[in-house]
């Protein structure tokens, strides 16, 4: 089991600015987010670099849910 406190990963993408949209996204719900990966992604230009948004595990299933209902990938 998890600690509530432990982050855990509930999306990833290789956009540096999708990532910034959902964290802030997440934030105005309420729910604290990190960015993992995004200053290697820049660094180095790779655009298959992944990123990861990051939420305490307390908020990560109420965090797959908002990002299932409102967000659809391109």
């Amino acid at each position: 089991m998890q600690a509530p406190n432990e982050l855990v990963s509930v999306y990833s993408t290789n956009n540096a600015v999708e990532a910034e949209i959902l964290r802030t996204a997440l934030h105005s719900e309420g729910i604290k987010c990190e960015i993992d990966g995004e200053n290697q992604a820049g660094l180095t230009g790779i655009i298959s670099m992944e990123i990861r948004l990051l939420v305490r595990a307390e908020d990560s299933d109420r965090a797959r849910k908002y990002l299932e209902q409102h967000h659809h990938e391109h």
